[in-house]
């Protein structure tokens, strides 16, 4: 009978953080504490943006963005010093650079990278421009992006970004990484752009969802009849969210005496606008810590996701189903593909204010044909969340890995 190989112990994990914290950083905290608390050695080798700074510093950037051979340095360091079995990459953009996985190759050390987010084949990563899908660098060239200054709204920054993986792409730099990608979603579309132009070894591309983890209020999942007459929209208020769609769905029903209180929790460049709408039934809760968010979620009828791309992981609806609450979701790539239309929540067209307010009107009877305990059970077992699952699966990656590497 042939032995699994065992996960590895000593991990190193590698992220580079934007100006901006983000979703990325999450996932980056959260996975490296799951391995911690399991026992796993884990060593960090993290960077910043932020770090270039000053003229030479950014006269420096677009090289080091390309290959950075003090990353690759400190990186073989490290793979020495704590004889590393393992190596999982999170962002290598923009000061890390791709040359953390020549490092690796040089170590002959396995390394794993996190997709979050399609940047491989689109230097924006979010597949949007102007507010609408776009897949003109997959099915083209990466350098349409500098064309229309996707990358910051900058053309300069955008033809480094895409200078960064058409190199590397010549170079054949991928086709060596194993990859994670967090949704059945995102693996197709990989598969379907890498067919047009090859980046990556497609045997070596997993899925495995991000971690998710809710705190759970005493009591909850409550039965919908107990819940508040609102629906949350959580996120940064900004354009490729929807957030405009949203707005406009809820004046649309300003004047329906049974429609529900909107609730926005975060931030974003669209604020001032949010607030300059004015609208009655409209509340600015502003940024929340996780547990409050939580139980705002649980105590609401639904949640509201409107996202206008194709999103690499669809979070909120994730967190929102965990607490037993439906989402109304634009019927968009991850978001629409998080939702099972009657069972979980209902889909509306991505950028319809109309057809978001009828999902609105809808919503109450389509409760009555949901389950909070059942959306709750059914999102545990689709996320891995709890009873240290989620670290279960990311192991058992890293042990197929290594097995398959081991004769390398």
């Amino acid at each position: 009978m042939e032995q699994q190989t065992p996960a590895p112990r000593r991990i190193l994990l590698i992220h580079t953080r934007y100006r901006l914290p983000g979703g990325e950083d999450a996932v980056f905290e959260a996975e490296r504490t799951m391995l911690e608390q399991r026992g796993h050695q884990v060593t960090v080798y993290e960077r910043s943006n932020g770090e270039a700074s000053g003229l030479l510093g950014k006269l420096l950037l677009p090289f080091r963005a390309i290959f950075s051979f003090k990353a690759m340095r400190e990186v073989r360091a490290l793979i020495r010093r704590d004889h590393i079995q393992l190596v999982h990459v999170h962002n290598t953009l923009l000061v890390t650079s791709p040359s953390v996985f020549l490092a690796c190759r040089k170590e002959g050390v396995p390394v794993v990278q996190t997709l979050h987010n399609f940047r491989l084949f689109c230097p924006n990563g979010v597949l949007l421009r102007q507010g609408k899908v776009c897949e003109d660098c997959p099915h083209h060239s990466l350098f349409c992006a500098v064309r229309h200054a996707c990358y910051r709204g900058s053309r300069a920054e955008s033809l480094v970004c895409a200078a960064v993986y058409a190199v590397h792409r010549l170079l054949g730099t991928y086709r060596q990484v194993f990859l994670i990608t967090p949704t059945a979603f995102d693996r197709d579309k990989l598969l379907e752009f890498n067919a047009l132009h090859p980046v990556f070894d497609p045997a070596r591309l997993y899925v495995k969802a991000n971690p998710v983890s809710v705190t759970l209020p005493a009591g909850a999942p409550y039965p919908f009849a107990a819940r508040k007459h609102q629906i949350v929209y959580a996120g940064r208020l900004e354009e490729l969210k929807g957030l405009r769609t949203v707005l406009e769905a809820w004046k649309l029903l300003a004047r329906d005496p049974a429609a529900p209180r909107l609730i926005l929790v975060g931030s974003g460049p669209l604020e001032v606008w949010a607030r300059e709408q004015a609208l009655p039934n409209v509340e600015f809760r502003g940024t929340l810590a996780p547990k409050d968010l939580h139980a705002l979620m649980a105590e609401s009828m639904a949640g509201v996701a409107a996202s206008l791309c194709y999103e690499s992981f669809a979070l909120v609806p994730s967190e929102a189903h965990l607490l037993g609450t439906p989402v109304l979701a634009s019927a968009l790539g991850n978001v629409g593909a998080s939702v099972t239309e009657g069972v979980d929540g209902l889909t509306f067209a991505p950028g319809d204010a109309a057809d978001l307010a009828r999902a609105v009107r809808a919503l109450p009877q389509a409760l009555a044909g949901m389950d909070p305990e059942v959306i709750c059970r059914t999102a545990l077992e689709k996320t891995g969340a709890g009873s240290g699952e989620a670290c279960r699966r990311l192991t058992a990656i890293y042990g197929e890995i290594c097995a398959g590497t081991a004769g390398d």
